[in-house]
C-alpha cells in the first residue's frame, strides 16, 4: 500500500489443498516502508547497471550499501567483481 507500484516484496501466504492464498497486511509501518523503498531503488539501479553495462550505476549501487563506508573500497569491490565475472558480464567491457 505504501510501496512503489511494481515493487516486488515477500508477503505471507496460506497454502492448503485449495491453493495459495495471500494474507493482506496493509500498509507497512513508515520506517519499514522506507527500508523497502530503499531496497527497491537499489535493486532497480543494479538492474539498470547490468542492462546498460554502466560502471557508474554499479558503483552507485554499492555506495548505497550501508556496510560499504568509502568510495575506494566500493571501487575495488566493483573492479574485483567485474574481473571475476567478465565472461558473464561482457556489457561492462565495451
Amino acid at each position: 500500500a505504501n510501496l512503489p507500484l511494481g515493487a516486488t516484496v515477500e508477503t505471507p501466504v496460506v497454502v492448503d489443498g485449495a491453493g495459495i492464498h495471500p494474507v493482506h497486511v496493509g500498509a507497512l509501518p513508515e520506517p519499514i516502508a522506507e527500508l523497502c523503498r530503499r531496497e527497491t531503488t537499489v535493486a532497480q539501479l543494479c538492474v539498470d547497471a547490468a542492462a546498460e553495462g554502466s560502471r557508474e550505476k554499479a558503483l552507485q549501487c554499492l555506495l548505497l550499501d550501508p556496510v560499504i563506508t568509502d568510495i575506494e573500497t566500493a571501487k575495488k569491490i566493483l573492479d574485483d567483481y567485474l574481473v571475476s565475472y567478465k565472461e558473464y558480464l561482457p556489457q561492462f567491457w565495451k
